[in-house]
């Protein structure tokens, strides 16, 4: 019979961390926010934190209530309301995003009265992407009937999902009548296939690498980074993924990046020249893929100086090196498409099953219209 166990803030003295798989990971991330609150770490993070333990196996899971503010991480509101908001510049189509802005604050209504926000989210590392361990066959299903008992007044979503890298998860999830919610356009770079790139991605990527190294930056690894680099690390974080893009990314603090550079949980390369840090790219491995979490650069340069053309090379390098799927997430699709990497969409999966008519018709709404206008949105303007 599997053993399945939840533990709160009060209870992680009960946790058999060193019998688990992946127990120092989940332990050295969380066991701060465990104590404290998510917000320890994240300051835009007002979640309850909780560990699920299924057989050998440690999951983090967040159970939130609607908080205005939230980061999308926790917040389905805040992911497909304010941050759609936000995101309709890309379309550069004035008329067209007039008319989603308005119909998204009109949606949002909806959603806010649904309580689209009570949720609990399982495998969550507060992280734009999340990796998943290798879960056995009807752990999935286990995991969400167990969560929705616990938590009957909660919808139970599973992120990060795609039909090549999660077809056993999707499969068995969607067997139990989970909603399939799409998410976003990210792309996926496979470096056991470089040999099938076409000429012009191989050279891109050769020239990617002939542009760092004759770029006069020093590429400094995770062992040679110091504690007063993080301080740097952070206000480029902060530039790019916060002050250029939105604040509804997670806004990682110092302590976050103290912790992970100390444990090694994320593992960092930094950009320097003259013991200035001046890009970032801090990535995360997790059974056979990687994802990069933090990614910053100084966004005061110009264009010509490239940096976000270096940070990308320095993960597709690590990625043909060890041959470790690099994750590349979502935008720039143009700019990755060309260096080799396939797009894909990325779903969430809902489990809604047990709730009332109302909780469930917001999943439904988002499940259909999402994959009818969405999905085509999506592809038709390469976003």
């Amino acid at each position: 019979m599997t053993k399945i166990k939840l533990y709160s803030g009060t209870e992680i003295e009960q946790i058999e961390w060193a019998s688990k798989t992946n127990g120092k990971a989940v332990q050295n991330y969380f066991t701060e926010m465990l104590l404290h609150q998510a917000s320890y770490y994240i300051d835009n993070v007002t979640a309850q934190l909780m560990i699920l333990e299924i057989d050998r196996l440690l999951l983090p899971i967040t159970v939130s209530t609607p908080y205005k503010g939230n980061s999308y991480v926790v917040s389905p509101y805040t992911q497909y309301i304010d941050y759609a908001i936000e995101e309709l510049r890309e379309l550069k189509h004035p008329i067209l995003e007039t008319g989603l802005k308005g119909m998204l604050k009109l949606i949002g209504r909806f959603f806010y009265k649904s309580e689209i926000d009570r949720i609990v989210i399982v495998n969550n590392w507060l992280l734009s992407t999340n990796l998943y361990e290798n879960l056995k066959e009807g752990q999935a299903k286990e995991i969400t009937l167990f969560l929705a008992e616990k938590f009957p007044d909660c919808a139970i979503m599973f992120r990060s999902l795609t039909n090549t890298l999660h077809t056993d998860i999707i499969s068995e999830l969607g067997n139990i009548g989970c909603k399939f919610i799409p998410s976003r356009s990210i792309y996926l770079f496979y470096p056991h296939k470089f040999n099938t790139f076409s000429k012009r991605q191989k050279k891109a990527i050769r020239r990617d690498m002939k542009f760092l190294h004759q770029s006069g930056y020093e590429v400094v690894s995770h062992d040679r980074i110091t504690e007063s680099d993080l301080k740097m690390v952070w206000e480029l974080y902060k530039r790019l993924y916060l002050q250029k893009y939105s604040y509804y990314n997670p806004q990682f603090n110092v302590r976050f990046l103290t912790n992970a550079w100390k444990h090694r949980l994320i593992e960092f390369k930094l950009l320097k020249k003259n013991n200035q840090v001046y890009g970032v790219v801090g990535f995360v491995v997790c059974n056979g893929m990687m994802t990069t979490p933090i990614l910053g650069y100084d966004t005061s340069l110009s264009k010509e100086e490239g940096l976000y053309r270096l940070c990308s090379i320095l993960l597709t390098d690590h990625s043909l090196e060890n041959e470790i799927l690099l994750h590349r997430s979502a935008g720039a699709g143009r700019f990755k498409r060309l260096r080799g990497a396939i797009n894909e969409i990325e779903y969430s999966l809902v489990f809604c099953q047990h709730l009332s008519l109302k909780r469930k018709s917001v999943w439904s709404f988002l499940e259909k219209t999402l994959t009818k206008i969405g999905i085509p949105l999506l592809k038709k303007y390469e976003l």
